[in-house]
């Protein structure tokens, strides 16, 4: 049988990562390049039948006081979940081989669904992340949203939306037996917090062209305001490696684009990302307007921090690092979201010892940002 490779774009995610922003902005993308575009959100769908079924079972409830979050880890509730994901799953699994029955050269299909890479192997597979914190801003602040997604305070907000997080993680997990944040799962991993959403939208475009034609495309993108520096931020006039200093390179970026051959080098440990290699070409990214970089990842055991961010003299380089980033993303590059960048701003700093004096947090998690 013929291996047909149509354009089918699966877009999971995270809640608040910006799913419905994005879509509207690839469908916008593609019918200007003169493609039908199909969109399908099955997140959509099962959002209207549980909330029906969940006022039948619990009748006393308002049904605009219904959350989705509730919805999602109230145990009584489990095997009517059960139920509705596996229609939707049917479902898509029908449509994934319709699609593929045949060569559709000008047809895309986007399909906003947690599990839809899964049920469509052949699909270019999306998946958008977001900071907690972030996340739980974004649906505080946001006055558009249904009455299930309205809170009192910001610190309820947080806790609901990563609440409704872990619950699809785990209602995954169990039902399945699939890790949704597996990056192994995904063509294509993109943090949003810090992102310019039309960037985004002309990333996953590019990658899905790039799949299609079996062609090479970076998996792992975010800010560089996520990452912590291990080199000195501040040593900028130097030169990196047959690369130029941060000037030339975002000029050069600029004129022909990001190259994808020089990658930056992030090692992992306990959830925190640090720069290992590539600090100008950061830098530069965001001088010429890119609020987001590809990066690889490598990975260290628990506890095996490539700097000592329990020392005194770590705090210097932090306030260099924020300065960097507001000064070459915000006033160079024009990112609006990075303009007033600062130390209370890099993802997770409360796990960063030496911060959490200088922010006044008393303990670990003793503070909103």
């Amino acid at each position: 049988m013929e291996d047909i490779r149509n354009h089918i774009i699966t877009l999971s995610g995270e809640p608040v990562a910006g799913k419905s922003t994005v879509k509207k902005m690839l469908v916008e993308i593609y019918e200007k390049m003169g493609y039908r575009v199909h969109t399908i959100s099955t997140g959509e769908i099962f959002r209207k039948i549980s909330k029906r079924e969940y006022k039948k079972m619990h009748p006393e409830i308002n049904e605009e006081d219904i959350n989705i979050a509730d919805i999602q880890t109230d145990e009584t509730f489990a095997k009517k979940r059960a139920e509705i994901d596996g229609l939707i799953d049917e479902a898509i699994v029908q449509l994934g081989e319709e699609i593929n029955s045949k060569k559709r050269p000008k047809d895309v299909y986007i399909i906003d669904s947690r599990l839809a890479w899964h049920n469509i192997p052949s699909s270019f597979a999306v998946r958008l992340t977001v900071d907690e914190k972030i996340a739980g801003r974004r649906v505080f602040e946001d006055k558009s949203r249904g009455n299930e997604d309205k809170y009192d305070t910001l610190s309820e907000a947080i806790e609901k939306t990563r609440s409704r997080k872990l619950g699809e993680i785990l209602r995954y997990q169990q039902r399945y037996g699939v890790d949704l944040a597996n990056p192994e799962n995904y063509d294509l991993i993109i943090d949003t917090s810090f992102a310019n959403m039309e960037e985004l939208a002309q990333i996953i475009v590019n990658g899905e062209k790039c799949y299609e034609q079996g062609k090479f495309y970076p998996q792992m993108w975010t800010s560089p305001a996520h990452f912590l520096p291990v080199q000195e931020p501040r040593h900028l006039t130097c030169r990196e490696a047959g690369q130029g200093t941060v000037e030339e390179i975002s000029e050069s970026i600029k004129s022909e684009g990001y190259d994808f051959k020089y990658y930056v080098l992030v090692d992992e440990c306990d959830g925190l990302l640090y720069l290992q290699d590539g600090n100008h070409r950061a830098f530069a990214a965001l001088s010429a307007g890119l609020s987001l970089i590809p990066y690889d990842v490598r990975k260290l055991q628990p506890g095996q921090t490539p700097i000592n961010i329990s020392d005194p003299r770590y705090i210097s380089k932090l306030y260099d690092w924020c300065d960097g980033i507001a000064f070459y993303g915000g006033q160079i590059g024009g990112i609006k979201q990075l303009k007033r960048f600062a130390l209370k701003d890099i993802p997770s700093i409360e796990k960063v010892p030496v911060a959490l004096k200088a922010l006044g947090y008393e303990e670990p998690n003793g503070g909103e940002r």
